[in-house]
């Protein structure tokens, strides 16, 4: 007998928050309709807006209430991050271990404050209106409270990296000013969020759309007989079967009938299979949309209940539409966030085991074990297999504690343990992969580098660099001194350890000359420099004078005549070879008007061919005149184009030309051209064998042959007006220059007899090119004369410099030119202007003394300020006449008093001790540091820094080196654990969606078997799997790969073998590759596309229920087989299909049993992942596929293949214009002809026998509808 499902009725006497309310309106839907429910929604909503009136209800500052225990909490927590910060200062943990342990310090502080907030709500002010808004699901959340009462917490900067300075205020509080900066980079982040998640999710919708949109409930039952176990399903919760229709008849324990094949799963049939005694998931099995054979649809058994109304789905429903809009609606619920952890907030990946009580620890002390460092730097050990822990406190009370396999374990056995110490860390299931980070470590302080139990190795990269790695954990010491780089040590008299009293010399540099000349002291450049004037030249024929402007001017007598020019550069000011100091004041080659430049009178075609300036210029420049107006923009023209204007005549408003001629206008670049001339018709009888290109005429020449002659030197251009040609005759100015020298500078040397070493010479430049155009009103100077400097190469290292020397009796200049040798002697001085030393500068000679090259002119000593200690001498890398100097103050030496107490026998000089190492059996060191000198009654200490840094690591400095504070010291290498879910939410759904390529993927098993792992001598690893059928597959891995299996551990086909993420291609590929083998080509894709299937579902599901939305499996289902339903062409067989060709699988089925049973070569094809974007291009509807993307490429192809689009789907049909064939405008008797026309042609190859299977299938892709 079946059991009766009826109504389910249930009393409930409990607090209806939000979410009760919402199974409350379920129930009332589920049992009594939707006329009922609206009712009882009615009464439930004037109920509570009753008592929310009454209640007066409001939210004030006043109840925001901060938890006493907060301020307990966050000095306990400040404490923990303090010790944490001494144990990294005395080299007990790395720096990535110090963040690593602050942050989770502060994340687990926030977190216990969160529980505090909720436990003072709940049990001192229930009523709170706080509590009641967040916890009732009205608005807000947890997260939220605890940032108004708790604290704000550990925020990220804008790069996603943890900052580990967490704001500790919180909202009712106030932030101060460096807690508010920090927190508003999360805010940003939160609304520029919100704008690019809406637009995602947009976007990604209308992809599914694309996708599933001809996807209609077109038939009652497909007939198939492929089913879903229950455990197959990626929801494996009863709630997920709701909904659906059984596939096979279901039975008791006893054998008894309960449900029949097609009965609808409701919720009394699943209250019944909770109170089953035995496991029913293998043995039900479901219908699905993935295993429905429909063609280009989903029948109603299959689909199961509309969910919307809890009845199975009508004929002709859209479920395409509605599985897309499902997917893609909560997407903006979901967080756009990509997680850069760095190893940050692993408590996330790892579950505490804290100690209930204190007392003493104790355990099985053989357990197998291996030692382990955590992320926080403490000791552990990783058990090997499952232990017994048991905790006995004072008064012998007892708690056992299981600690599973892989575990790692804080505690030693016997060790004493206090109350809420953490002694275990067992590891979450987790997908998680090892990334290699660097962190570069910087010395906070200057002094020696000492190694102290490092193993180095010297390493090649692959660019050749040689670089040094520590093979083990050890320490890093800087031990504390000044730092000095100085040129010329005093190394003869000091040696390292000597002590220096006060205004002990350390370093004399000596400055010496290269080049002879007279020396110049503190000059009014720069008091930083000696000067010596090696060399001079003075302009005898010139003299400077100043005019009424101000303005100086060079007066340059050349044989009877006296040329001025503009002074260009300001006097002490430094030249280089080619300086202009002057510009000639002349006139003679400045036009009065815009126009072009030619340097020859050859055509202007060939001409600009010419690159050779000197070659073209011939001596002369040719100038025809124009001038150009440029007009603002909507400012008219008060002349036309082809005007003939008089001088004067207005052409801009206010604008007047100066010149007459033709115009012209270009409205483009808004301009006016004034071209003077005289402009003549040519007719065609005096044109014929006339060259028309633009070109000068000589004087006496024929401007128009027969009729006109040139009577001087004018430039010929041809003009097409209302189809009449016309020439324009424009007259030329010629500018003559030169090639004589006019000007003449004579010039006296210092010393006298030396080579001319710098001098100056009359330069004339000309600034235009040949045939440029000047396109101006005003005139513009073709070429300047300038005195420019000409400095030999002999002595170029001196700086050349223009000086003036006033006569005072008549008011001028005389100018002269020196080359000085500039001697830097403040550079030393600047480098160290540490109070620890003092520099001082002796002059050797006077100011104005003439000396000889290599002179000592003056010395820098460098002396040290206060008695001190040598404690280091190194040579410089890059030059070896200087030294890098250690001295050590007063403040780098620390003592430390016995108080009669004998050393400790490890206590000798040079040792090197952190701070709590013991010096005798009472006292322990207060400093870390190295051992410098032991008497009596006291002990002296070094200071010093250690650093530890972790195997891997890449050094930057050697043993012994000096650094200075900030120096990077070594670079840290280390693994951060990561989940491979470190894009989440809308990205990690995009992913899956369109089937992308990911990094870091895992190994997949390629046949089931047993798995073994095996390490080669090379530090490589070997994965062996000895298959069910005896077959031994080996892998190999490198040495630092996470295995997910132990050794004997049984596989199946594609089950990830390593850490990483599963890329759905390979997972297809291998599926494939092993099934082949064992099934038919047809059977292996199937199976392979339905492992597939529950993969690709079970991951999307995963992402959205980790965020908290819940989606029908249905949906997903449906959007997943539209991915999984094509498969490629790789030898076509006897068929016409091509290699290549992407084709769908029910079709390729069909093909492969018809050419079987004629006995024809079947078609090889390998399954295909289509990501919905690459889906919807492939859709059999060309009209869909081009309305979404790339147009022209998908009508092209269509076109060309001649393919018809037989308006199946919602889409071309809307397109097109016709009644969509979907809800009411869905024809059952239609679908059903259309259903025979599709059954009719697949069975055509059974019919006609006489036909060979190549003609069959020819047929069948004319006739096709798909």
């Amino acid at each position: 007998m079946q059991p009766e499902f009826g109504k389910i009725h249930s009393f409930k006497n409990s607090l209806i928050n939000k979410r009760s309310l919402k199974d409350l309106m379920y129930q009332a839907f589920l049992n009594y309709g939707i006329v009922k429910s609206s009712i009882i929604a009615d009464r439930v909503k004037n109920l509570t807006f009753h008592y929310a009136t009454k209640s007066g209800i409001s939210i004030s500052v006043e109840d925001l209430h901060v938890p006493y225990k907060k301020r307990e909490l966050i000095g306990l927590t400040s404490n923990e991050v303090e010790i944490t910060k001494k144990r990294y200062d005395v080299g007990g943990i790395t720096s990535v271990e110090r963040f690593q342990k602050t942050i989770d310090i502060w994340n687990n502080a926030n977190n216990f404050l969160k529980d505090e907030v909720l436990t003072y709500f709940r049990e001192s002010d229930p009523l709170n209106p706080l509590y009641i808004m967040a916890f009732s699901g009205a608005r807000g959340n947890i997260s939220q409270v605890r940032q108004l009462v708790g604290m704000r917490g550990l925020m990220s900067n804008p790069q996603g990296q943890i900052i580990d300075l967490p704001i500790q205020s919180n909202f009712r509080e106030g932030l101060n000013v460096t807690e508010y900066i920090i927190s508003s980079y999360g805010a940003r982040k939160g609304l520029v969020d919100t704008a690019l998640r809406t637009a995602d999710s947009g976007y990604l919708t209308r992809r599914l759309v694309d996708v599933a949109q001809d996807i209609i409930v077109r038939e009652e039952d497909c007939g198939t007989r492929e089913s879903l176990a229950v455990n197959e399903l990626a929801s494996k919760d009863s709630l997920n079967l709701k909904g659906r229709l059984l596939a096979e008849p279901f039975f008791s324990k006893s054998g008894q009938l309960v449900a029949p094949a097609n009965t609808e799963i409701n919720e009394n049939f699943l209250t019944y299979l909770k109170k089953l005694d035995f496991d029913y998931k293998d043995t039900l099995k479901v219908r699905s949309p993935l295993t429905c054979s429909a063609i280009r649809s989903v029948c109603r058994n299959c689909y199961g209940w509309h969910l919307s109304h809890s009845k199975l789905v009508d004929l002709g429903e859209a479920v395409g539409i509605v599985a897309a809009q499902s997917i893609g609606e909560p997407g903006t619920q979901l967080t756009m966030r990509t997680f850069h952890t760095g190893g940050v907030f692993s408590g996330d990946l790892t579950k505490q085991v804290r100690s209930p009580i204190s007392g003493t620890v104790q355990f099985n002390e053989n357990t197998r074990a291996s030692l382990f460092r955590t992320m926080h730097g403490k000791i552990g050990f990783r058990v090997k297999d499952a232990i017994h822990l048991l905790v006995t406190n004072s008064n012998g009370t007892t708690i056992s504690l299981d600690i599973p396999e892989e575990s790692l374990l804080l505690v030693n056995s016997k060790q004493e343990i206090y109350e809420n110490e953490i002694i275990a860390e067992i590891q979450k299931e987790a997908n998680l992969i090892l990334e290699e980070e660097q962190k570069e470590i910087y010395s906070e302080a200057s002094g020696e580098v000492f190694f102290n139990n490092l193993d180095i190795e010297t390493q090649t990269d692959r660019q050749g660099n040689i670089y040094k790695t520590n093979k083990n954990s050890g320490l890093i010491w800087i031990l504390q001194g000044s730092f000095y780089n100085l040129p010329s040590f005093n190394g003869t008299k000091l040696k390292p350890g000597s002590e220096l009293s006060k205004n002990t010399f350390l370093s004399r540099q000596g400055i010496v000359n290269r080049y002879a000349g007279q020396i110049k002291l503190h000059n009014q450049h720069s008091k930083s420099k000696i000067c010596i004037r090696n060399f001079s030249v003075t302009i005898e024929n010139a003299i400077v004078e100043q005019n009424h402007k101000k303005e100086k001017i060079i007066k340059l007598a050349s044989g009877e005549q006296i040329f001025s020019f503009d002074l260009m550069i300001q006097a002490n000011s430094l030249l280089k070879t080619g300086d202009m100091i002057g510009r000639l004041i002349d006139n003679t080659y400045r036009t009065n008007t815009g126009g072009i430049v030619a340097y020859s009178l050859e055509k202007p075609q060939i001409a600009k061919r010419k690159k050779s300036v000197k070659n073209l210029f011939n001596g002369y420049f040719y100038w025809i005149p124009e001038n150009t107006y440029k007009a603002v923009r909507n400012i008219p023209f008060k002349v036309k184009n082809g005007d003939i204007i008089l001088p004067g005549t207005e052409i801009l408003p206010n604008v007047f030309s100066p010149i007459g001629g033709l115009v012209q206008i270009n409205e483009v670049e808004q301009e006016v051209l004034v071209k003077p001339g005289e402009l003549f018709k040519l007719n065609e009888g005096s044109i014929k064998n006339f060259d028309q290109s633009n070109r000068f005429v000589q004087p006496g020449d024929f401007i128009i042959p027969n009729k006109i002659i040139a009577q001087r030197l004018v430039f010929l251009e041809f003009l097409e007006r209302l189809g009449n040609l016309y020439v324009l005759v424009r007259p030329v100015t010629v500018y003559s220059v030169p090639r004589e020298k006019d000007l003449e500078v004579k010039q006296t040397f210092l010393p006298i007899k030396s080579k001319e070493h710098v001098k100056l010479k009359i330069v004339k430049r000309v600034f235009y090119k040949n045939w440029e155009k000047i396109a101006s009103n005003q005139g513009v100077n073709l070429l300047q004369t300038f005195l420019v400097v000409d400095t030999s190469s002999e002595r170029s290292e001196l700086e050349p410099r223009l000086e003036l020397e006033e006569n005072i009796i008549s008011g001028t200049w005389s100018l002269r030119i020196s080359l000085y040798e500039n001697l830097k002697i403040e550079e030393q001085k600047r480098k160290n202007s540490n109070s620890d030393l003092v520099t001082n500068v002796r002059y050797f000679v006077a100011d104005g003394q003439y000396i000889s090259a290599q002179t000592l002119i003056a010395q820098v000593e460098t002396a040290v300020h206060c008695s001190s200690t040598l404690a280091s001498i190194n040579t410089t890398l890059s030059n070896e006449n200087f030294k890098e100097i250690l001295i050590l103050q007063s403040t780098d030496l620390k003592k430390i008093s016995l108080e009669g107490q004998t050393l400790l026998p490890d206590i000798s000089l040079g040792k090197l001790l952190r701070i709590g190492t013991p010096l005798t059996d009472l006292i322990k060191s207060p400093y870390s540091g190295q051992v410098f000198q032991i008497e009596n009654n006291y002990l002296l200490i070094r200071l010093g820094r250690p650093y530890l840094i972790s195997a891997g690591t890449i050094l930057h400095v050697n043993s012994g080196a000096l650094v200075k504070d900030g120096d990077i010291l070594a670079t840290l290498v280390y693994g951060t654990i990561k989940t491979t879910d470190i894009v989440q939410g809308l990205p990690k759904v995009e992913e899956l969606l369109e089937a992308r390529k990911v990094n870091h993927t895992t190994l997949l098993a390629p046949c089931p078997g047993y798995t073994y792992l095996r390490m080669n001598k090379n530090q490589t690893g070997i994965i062996r799997i000895v298959g069910v059928d005896g077959e031994i597959i080996n892998l190999p891995i490198a040495s630092n790969t996470k295995v997910k299996f132990r050794n004997g551990d049984f596989v199946n086909v594609a089950d990830p073998l390593t850490d990483g993420l599963i890329s759905p291609h390979t997972k297809l590929e291998i599926l494939f590759t092993y099934y082949k083998k064992k099934f038919t080509l047809v059977e292996a894709c199937r199976l392979s596309f339905k492992n597939l299937q529950l993969f690709l579902i079970g991951e999307i599901q995963k992402t959205y229920r980790s965020q908290g939305v819940d989606i029908a499996d249905k949906h997903v289902e449906i959007i997943v087989k539209q991915m999984t339903s094509k498969v490629c062409i790789e030898d076509s067989g006897t068929t016409t299909f091509l290699p290549g060709e992407v084709l769908n699988f029910q079709k390729m089925a069909a093909i492969t049993t018809a050419a079987n049973q004629k006995g024809e070569i079947a078609p090889l094809y390998s399954p295909l992942l289509l990501g919905i974007t690459k889906a919807s291009l492939n859709s059999d509807s060309f009209i869909s596929a081009a309305s979404f993307q790339e147009t022209t490429r998908v009508l092209t192809e269509a076109a060309i293949e001649g393919r018809k689009d037989w308006l199946n789907g919602l889409k071309e049909n809307v397109i097109i214009g016709r009644l969509i064939p979907a809800g009411t405008g869905f024809n059952y008797f239609e679908n059903q002809k259309m259903l025979e026309r599709e059954n009719q042609e697949v069975n055509l190859m059974f019919q006609k026998e006489t036909k060979t299977i190549t003609e069959n299938i020819l047929d069948l892709r004319i006739l096709s509808t798909d």
